[in-house]
């Protein structure tokens, strides 16, 4: 038993790749699947990756409680293409969550990355987090159909050039301020700091945001009062989740896991899916075609996973990736 869950291993060899970086060969690694948890708080909606009926399709979501806003995950997301010189997905797919929350995926044959980005749109103001991979006006364009002339903020998970490629089509637009990818930068806009989480309402929408550090030096959580939304970026996703900093990312993880604790966790969306809709099995680095993909939604579970996995690892990051059911630990 590790925290409030209990853990299994088994051998299982796979191939994995960095997420961005460099690819590995074959490596023996250790599967540990935490197969229970204890101790979540009542009231909280748990949503273990699958529906209500089981499946992953999207077909069905969890009705958040706590008077939370509820939202909608019945959606297939375009997931590339066999042959991309064949692709006819547009560059951007749009999918309301609910009337002021809107997620983006890039087309994964523009981008093999195919970050989601998303859109908060409060009564005076709106949030983008991230500007994704690719610099086009089609995602500027399309944020503006959906605020009109509302100031917008352009605000990054993270630094890294798949969540900020965008920038340039926002930088000097009116009524757009675009937040620097330097730490420096994200506390002067949000008031964080190492320690402290901070603030930001968009007008009857209030967002608690929260420095994770491990992944990137610059890296945030988002969580959203109105619906129960945390976005974690590339700190959490069924997918590679890199990790730079192997002490920071540990701290991260125990602090997500105080978070979904306290505060009615609806959905955890992160920024990429890369693994495949069957346990422990990711997709190859630079795919560009996902045909069974795992569903985007994870759920506060798997958050309190990442914190048990990375605790059970111990002080010392693993020589090599940990696959788990919906994502794999891949170290420095």
């Amino acid at each position: 038993m590790i925290g409030r869950c209990q853990v299994r291993s088994a051998p299982h060899v796979a191939r994995f790749g960095d997420n961005g970086h460099v690819l590995r060969a074959l490596s023996f690694v250790a599967i540990t699947s935490v197969i229970g948890c204890t101790g979540d708080p009542p009231g909280m909606a748990i949503d273990s990756g699958a529906d209500i009926d089981g499946t992953q399709d999207g077909s069905t979501i969890d009705t958040p409680g706590g008077g939370l806003v509820p939202g909608s995950l019945t959606v297939v997301w375009m997931h590339g293409s066999q042959n991309c010189a064949q692709n006819t997905d547009p560059e951007l797919q749009e999918h309301a969550y609910n009337a002021t929350t809107i997620i983006f995926r890039q087309n994964k044959c523009r981008t093999f990355e195919a970050p989601f980005i998303y859109l908060l749109i409060g009564e005076t103001s709106a949030l983008l987090i991230d500007s994704g991979a690719t610099n086009t006006a089609t995602l500027r364009n399309a944020v503006r159909a959906r605020i009109g002339a509302k100031p917008l903020l352009v605000a990054h998970t993270h630094a890294h050039g798949d969540h900020t490629a965008g920038d340039p089509q926002f930088s000097g637009q009116a009524n757009t301020m675009v937040v620097g990818t330097a730490i420096t930068a994200v506390r002067a806009a949000f008031g964080t700091t190492a320690t402290t989480g901070a603030t930001k309402d968009l007008g009857n929408r209030v967002l608690d945001i929260f420095e994770i550090p491990g992944h990137q030096a610059a890296h945030i959580a988002i969580y959203d009062r109105n619906t129960g939304l945390l976005f974690t970026g590339d700190t959490l996703y069924p997918g590679l989740l890199f990790v730079q900093d192997w002490t920071q990312f540990r701290a991260s993880a125990g602090k997500l896991a105080q978070w979904v604790q306290s505060h009615p966790t609806a959905y955890v969306l992160g920024a990429h899916v890369e693994m495949t809709s069957t346990p422990k099995q990711n997709y190859p680095y630079m795919t560009t075609y996902q045909p069974n993909e795992h569903v985007l939604q994870l759920g506060a579970t798997h958050v309190m996973m990442l914190d048990a996995a990375t605790q059970q690892l111990g002080p010392t990051a693993p020589a090599a990736p940990v696959a788990y059911d919906d994502f794999v630990i891949d170290p420095p």
